[in-house]
């Protein structure tokens, strides 16, 4: 099952799983509050053919060895949040674009 991935526009000192359904409550229209401020929701979905990961480093490395990582969580789709207004959608499409350019042989 997909892990549900929300991107706040504010910083949150805590890395590591968070009971959000429990304490992170989103409206049928897609608000919702945090510390008592007004946040509203755009859903973006993953384009076709691309799932997103989290990875967790699974050892400790000296400078000498290649890091190992381990897929914890995987997800579709991205909710973004804004204060008093809606986001714009992420453009994934133009981060694949660029990633392609990055990462291309040429």
């Amino acid at each position: 099952k997909p892990s549900v991935v929300h991107k706040l526009p504010c910083k949150i000192e805590h890395t590591g799983d968070a009971r959000v359904s429990d304490l992170f409550v989103v409206a049928p229209d897609g608000t919702s509050s945090f510390r008592g401020r007004q946040l509203q929701s755009v859903v973006s979905a993953l384009p076709e053919g691309y799932k997103g990961i989290v990875l967790n480093k699974s050892n400790t490395t000296t400078d000498a060895e290649e890091p190992e990582f381990q897929v914890t969580h995987s997800f579709d789709q991205i909710t973004s949040w804004g204060w008093d207004s809606k986001p714009p959608p992420m453009n994934f499409n133009q981060l694949i674009s660029i990633q392609t350019a990055l990462h291309s042989s040429e």
